[in-house]
């Protein structure tokens, strides 16, 4: 006779089930009566420490669609700013100094800056320290009377962990919501430096800069941005995490700016292909490297796969790049890469990053003080048009690519394309050798391509499948700054740039993707030179760019 077994637990629960419904239902009411009263001593824990940021000075973003939703990048509401309405969210760190912890793009091209606590009080805000790197900014206020909140660790944090998301959305103050962490280290285009935290906690205009808290109330993520079609929550935010966080936040009381690392590459995921020959799913493509750089003068070269740092797996390019930033000065790092099937370790010894690097070049501006402030100073950084809800996680529509243009070979020799009839109406340049089509700026341009910049740069138009540009990972819609050590705000810029550019070498640029500022290389071939190629802004028929 078979043996039948039968766990206790089943047969107990199958028990209670069947003659204790109302106490089941009782027992599931009590678990959830203390998780609310977890979020709710979480909850009171940090609401004191929340402030709403109010910017005064500058159109108000979340005005001016009728939906209470922020407009596209680069599209202002009409007439004046109003003073009292938009901004976003903060968190005091520090209440005997005032420290208070927002997102950069909350305040950034504001005049003055106006903090509003819990209690109503308003307090003005006397310097603000940015890192946009980061999109993190320092407010300082009169410390008065204040409370804060705790910092907790980010770090711990598992995926489906209770998380509440605190901050102002839509003008509410002292709002909480409730979610999980639904995802680590994601990088979504909105800064430099990204690691990001995603829950479903609901995140809408007004909550950038709001703190992220755990159980404890304790601060594990600074809310930042939104993945939306429409404008609001859709059940996926993104918050910079407390290591991150703090970590800038302590440089930029203590130094006025964020002291990083560098090693000068260019990195990206590995495809799927060379991640199975290598048995290594998470390691890092170097996809270029900067003249100049610590990781020119170790020796790395483009097609280089880095596998290990100091002896430890890398966790794809994020985690490379969160290691590197904060890493030691002038202290010896060793890389384990694969070029070309062979692993070899690499000693590199990183470099303090130049406080312009990967930001745009802007001219000299005023201060709300009126002095003048220079590019790389603190303040000085350029805008981050990038609250939660911003179109910029809107897909575009495609744009259809026109016939290739024979090659020249001669990127000076451009040729005017016929307007095409479509929104606009654009006068594009051909630069057959680089394999892209580039044309000034123009309102009908500015505005296909949502671009809020037209004193920089140069538009790229259009892109030749697998040419030069193609190879270098350029894009229709990318705003072109720097070529070569050249600033490039004209076509004739462009030409000269190129025109001293080192035949054989890959040409360095430097583009606007969105509000973010890459490094990008593009593949050039060396070729004899001829009479032609010696001539300001031509270069031999031969060469690729």
């Amino acid at each position: 006779m078979p043996t039948t077994f039968r766990s206790p637990a089943v047969v107990s629960l199958t028990t209670l089930a069947l003659c204790s419904f109302g106490t089941l239902t009782a027992f599931g009411q009590g678990e959830a009566e203390s998780l609310s009263a977890s979020f709710r001593k979480a909850a009171q824990r940090v609401l004191p420490a929340v402030v709403t940021v109010r910017p005064i000075g500058r159109p108000n973003p979340f005005e001016g669609n009728g939906r209470g939703g922020q407009l596209p990048p680069g599209i202002l509401p009409e007439g004046p700013p109003r003073e009292g309405t938009g901004g976003g969210s903060g968190v005091i760190i520090d209440a005997d100094k005032g420290y208070v912890l927002t997102n950069d793009h909350v305040v950034q091209g504001s005049s003055r800056v106006v903090v509003i606590l819990e209690d109503g009080r308003e307090r003005p805000v006397s310097q603000v320290r940015r890192d946009p790197k980061s999109d993190l900014a320092l407010l300082i206020i009169d410390g008065k009377g204040l409370s804060r909140a705790d910092w907790g660790e980010s770090g711990p944090l598992e995926i489906g962990d209770w998380v509440l998301a605190v901050g102002q959305p839509f003008g509410l103050s002292g709002t909480v919501t409730a979610g999980i962490v639904s995802g680590k280290g994601r990088g979504i285009g909105v800064a430099m430096y990204e690691d990001l935290i995603q829950t479903d906690a609901a995140i809408n205009p007004g909550n950038s800069g709001g703190p992220l808290i755990n159980m404890k109330g304790e601060i594990v993520g600074i809310n930042t941005a939104i993945k939306t079609t429409g404008g609001g929550y859709e059940g996926v935010g993104f918050a910079i995490p407390a290591s991150r966080a703090r970590r800038v936040a302590t440089d930029l009381i203590e130094h006025g700016r964020v002291r990083r690392a560098y090693l000068g590459i260019q990195i990206g995921p590995i495809d799927q292909n060379r991640s199975e020959q290598l048995k290594q799913f998470r390691a890092v493509a170097v996809n270029g490297v900067s003249p100049g750089s610590p990781a020119a003068e170790a020796g790395l070269i483009r097609g280089d796969v880095i596998l290990n740092l100091d002896g430890k797996p890398i966790a794809g390019p994020g985690s490379l790049q969160a290691a590197i930033e904060f890493a030691a000065v002038d202290r010896p790092l060793t890389l384990t890469i694969d070029r070309d099937g062979e692993r070899k370790e690499v000693t590199i010894t990183p470099k303090s990053q130049p406080e312009s690097f990967g930001l745009p070049e802007i001219p000299v501006r005023p201060d709300p003080s009126g002095r003048l402030e220079a590019p790389g100073r603190p303040g000085a950084e350029p805008p981050l048009e990038l609250d939660p809800g911003a179109s910029l996680f809107r897909a575009r529509p495609p744009i259809s690519r026109p016939t290739n243009p024979a090659r020249s070979g001669d990127p000076a020799a451009e040729v005017l394309a016929e307007p095409r009839e479509t929104d606009f109406r654009t006068n594009a340049v051909s630069f057959a050798t680089l394999g892209l089509r580039i044309s000034e700026h123009s309102l009908g341009l500015d505005r296909r391509y949502r671009l809020d910049r037209p004193e920089l740069g140069i538009v790229i138009v259009d892109v030749e499948k697998d040419g030069p540009a193609d190879q270098g990972g350029l894009e229709a819609g990318m705003v072109l700054t720097r070529v070569a050590d050249h600033e490039v705000n004209s076509l004739d810029d462009l030409r000269k740039a190129l025109a001293g550019a080192q035949a054989g070498q890959d040409l360095v640029i430097r583009i606007l993707k969105g509000k973010k500022a890459e490094i990008r290389l593009i593949p050039q071939q060396s070729a004899p030179k001829t009479k032609d190629s010696e001539l300001p802004g031509r270069e031999p028929e031969s060469a690729t760019h």
